[in-house]
């Protein structure tokens, strides 16, 4: 069974299956509901109702108070303000969310503003975070004493608070002011770890994002656990009332009805996606719901429900921003197939192996004989079948765990004693399991937010079909977590959309964030085991999946030398340089809430230089600037893009020295393995084998045996000299064809772009760095 997923995103809550939680109006994030949106605010001042008093801001006479409801008092300075007004409150915890109410009178002193409200020792907008709110509805924000927002009381939507525009028209013909004028609730809640979102009840609201405070931390100090204070500007009239934002203690949200595509069994996992600062345990508790309705007669009709649960300060209630539910994949057999495994060696006429320096790069060629026999004695025809699981083993293990391609055959003419025709073959072409990863399409959208690389990877490859058992990456992908954003409505940092293929995320996750790890299927360490699609950092040590640190085998130029068998000696040797991809690389990701690009930069100016003497030039030496640049929105902070951008630079600017060389098929070695070259001239070479490629033949059955007896396997191998293990990442498993690929490669541009990075990398830079 495919992987079941169902994902709730900010725009994507059902209002009809909610009680007691409240999503703003900004940024879709659902919370447990304010006090300040609910009924009771107007009749009550106790419990979550409680407003602050003068007393609270050491006032006394001429301030006084004025009952506009049953809520508590508003505070009225019951004279003239003619040199401003203000107090200073008690000290808030860190983060404290805050209601603000006054009673605006349409433009009076509209310019300068008509109230401030802050946190702050100082009791002023020298330090802290500070807001000033003007009469036309629009509001600024300060921290520290320096502006570092405005905003339109309108938020996103049309600005009717706009004062160019004072009047409108009436369904009478006539016009009405536009300017509010009336009792106002404004909430400030220090929110989504670097925000403060604001929200009027006059129906503006804005969230302004920290710049100064990092993506992707939790715990972060957004408001200052310090004094709440106001300044009324002359000469408006104070009318105010302050309380400490409370919650709702418990509450429920569900996502839209929804239906699974095929009907699962047991029960689901589940992924919520919330503010970094609130993922303390059992603040929000998920499970799967039946709708109440069924409008659209849905086949296997479900709702994510959120259950949340309010914490201790400063945590007074989660911040969610969406869930998924879902079932893992199927990937076990749960019946032997018709006929049982066969075992056609004895039946193959010619084998061809290629082993090219790509994920996925393994390939071989079967030609067998008499396929109406193997049909037979398998209870199959596989002259018609096609994706079937084969299996291909030398003496040492299993090195290919592949799925055939549709096969071919000829025919002809030659019967033997039991009626089958002796000449016909077929021909089936093996494909490792990297084909399960090309041909999977993502059927509903996959957040990868915050997991580490380890987890990602094995989450994807799972999907497609290729179990945990069969994929190792290093502990260091453990160490390592994908950029998590805030999302607003749907937007992520890493999104698997519905369409993407399989193979191009888990390339993805290495191109970006393991470039110069080894990425491919290598053997398991179990022989008699499938091979494991590895992804393995070059430091790793773990034993049976790391890179070997010293040589299998050591091949001879001729028989003559010490130690030589003719299976250990190599018959051609030659040697090809490749230039540096790149000098030059820029990493460009992009802030997930303002959408600005983030820069990281790094330089060989030693491979750039041109007036460097030739005996000085380094071996990169280029002496012009090539560039590289990858942009990819899944790098949402800059400590990501400087990480991204050192493991590229480190890959890009090597210049690679490869060795080709021929030799009788060396059992255990694969792509990966280190292998020694003693040369007829010159010191030894160790090379790291990255790509080979054989035509077995058969040349003798012996006495009354079934299988060939004599097999010549003459190999063509590629390896490397040098630290490197990151594959070429080019087709092909000679010198020439490399150095092909390799020159059309560094001629093409070298600018890739994910999904709306083309975007992101025209718009000004928010954050540059070097590496």
């Amino acid at each position: 069974m495919d992987a079941l997923s169902v994902l709730v995103s900010g725009r994507d809550w059902d209002p009809a299956s909610w009680a007691d939680v409240w999503v703003d109006p900004v940024t879709n994030t659902c919370m447990l509901r304010p006090a300040a949106k609910y009924g009771g605010w107007t009749t009550s001042d106790s419990g979550i109702y409680a407003k602050l008093g003068p007393a609270d801001f050491g006032l006394s006479s001429p301030w006084t108070g004025h009952q506009a409801d049953l809520g508590g008092d508003f505070m009225l300075y019951n004279a003239a303000n003619s040199s401003g007004l203000s107090g200073v409150g008690p000290t808030l915890g860190v983060n404290q969310p805050m209601v603000v109410e006054l009673f605006t009178q349409g433009v009076t002193n509209a310019p300068y503003g008509i109230l401030d409200v802050g946190w702050s020792n100082t009791g002023d907008s020298t330090a802290g975070v500070a807001v000033r709110f003007y009469a036309d509805g629009s509001a600024d924000v300060y921290k520290n004493g320096y502006q570092v927002g405005a905003y339109s009381g309108g938020g996103g939507s049309p600005n009717y608070f706009d004062q160019a525009l004072p009047q409108g028209p009436t369904l009478g013909g006539g016009s009405t002011p536009m300017t509010p004028r009336g009792y106002q609730t404004i909430l400030l809640i220090p929110c989504r770890d670097r925000e403060l979102l604001v929200v009027s009840s006059m129906g503006g609201s804005f969230c302004h994002i920290f710049q100064d405070l990092p993506e992707g931390t939790g715990g972060l100090t957004i408001t200052p656990g310090e004094s709440f204070w106001f300044k009324v500007q002359t000469p408006v009239a104070a009318n105010l009332r302050f309380a400490k934002l409370q919650y709702a203690a418990n509450g429920f949200v569900c996502g839209a009805p929804s239906g699974w595509r095929q009907t699962p069994s047991g029960s689901p996992s589940f992924v919520v996606y919330q503010s970094l600062s609130q993922t303390g345990a059992g603040l929000v508790t998920p499970s799967v719901v039946t709708p109440a309705a069924n409008p659209y007669s849905l086949a296997n009709p479900m709702q994510t429900k959120l259950a949340l649960t309010g914490g201790a300060a400063p945590n007074w209630t989660p911040f969610v921003y969406g869930a998924r539910a879902y079932y893992p994949p199927t990937t076990g057999e749960t019946a032997t197939p018709e006929g049982g495994a066969l075992e056609l060696l004895p039946d193959v006429t010619a084998f061809h192996l290629e082993v090219t320096d790509t994920v996925g790069g393994t390939r071989a060629a079967v030609t067998l004989k008499q396929p109406e026999a193997i049909g037979t004695a398998g209870g199959e025809d596989i002259t018609t079948q096609c994706h079937r699981a084969i299996q291909v083993s030398d003496e040492h293990g299993m090195i290919l765990n592949g799925i055939a391609e549709p096969p071919h055959w000829t025919d002809a003419f030659g019967f033997t004693a039991d009626g089958y025709d002796q000449n016909q073959q077929i021909g089936i072409e093996i494909r490792d399991l990297w084909k399960l990863a090309e041909e999977f399409v993502f059927s509903e959208p996959v957040p990868l937010d915050g997991l580490t690389l380890s987890a990602a990877y094995a989450l994807v490859a799972s999907m497609i079909g290729i179990p945990n058992s069969l994929v190792y990456v290093s502990p260091a992908g453990a160490d390592f977590a994908l950029p998590f954003m805030a999302p607003s409505g749907g937007e992520w940092a890493f999104l698997c959309d519905a369409g993407d293929k399989g193979a191009e995320v888990l390339d993805r996750l290495h191109q970006t964030y393991a470039a110069t790890w080894f990425h491919g299927f290598r053997p398991n360490p179990s022989p008699a085991s499938p091979p494991v699609l590895s992804l393995i950092d070059p430091a790793d040590t773990t034993a049976g999946y790391s890179l070997p640190s010293t040589a299998s085998v050591t091949l001879y130029p001729s028989i003559a030398d010490s130690g030589a068998t003719w299976q250990t000696v190599y018959r051609s040797y030659s040697t090809q340089i490749l230039e540096p991809e790149a000098n030059d690389v820029t990493v460009t990701g992009r802030d997930p809430r303002g959408g600005k690009p983030i820069v990281a930069h790094q330089a060989d100016t030693a491979s750039q230089a041109v007036s460097t003497a030739p005996a000085s030039r380094p071996a990169n030496w280029l002496g012009s600037i090539r560039k590289f640049g990858w942009v990819d929105p899944s790098i949402t902070t800059i400590d990501a893009a400087l990480y991204a951008c050192g493991l590229l630079y480190s890959r890009l600017t090597q210049a690679r020295e490869i060795v080709e060389f021929e030799c009788e098929y060396l059992p255990g070695v694969w792509r990966g393995d280190l292998v020694t070259l003693n040369r007829a001239t010159g010191d030894p070479v160790t090379v790291r084998i990255k790509t080979f490629s054989g035509a077995f033949e058969n040349v003798g059955t012996f006495g009354d045996s079934s299988s060939p007896d004599g097999v010549w396997r003459p190999c063509r191998y590629i390896g490397e000299v040098g630290s490197l293990v990151c594959p070429l990442d080019v087709y092909g498993s000679s010198v020439r064809a490399i150095a092909m690929n390799w020159n059309t490669l560094k001629a093409l541009s070298k600018q890739t772009v994910f999904v709306g990075g083309e975007i992101v990398a025209r718009r000004p830079v928010l954050n540059r760095q070097e590496a």
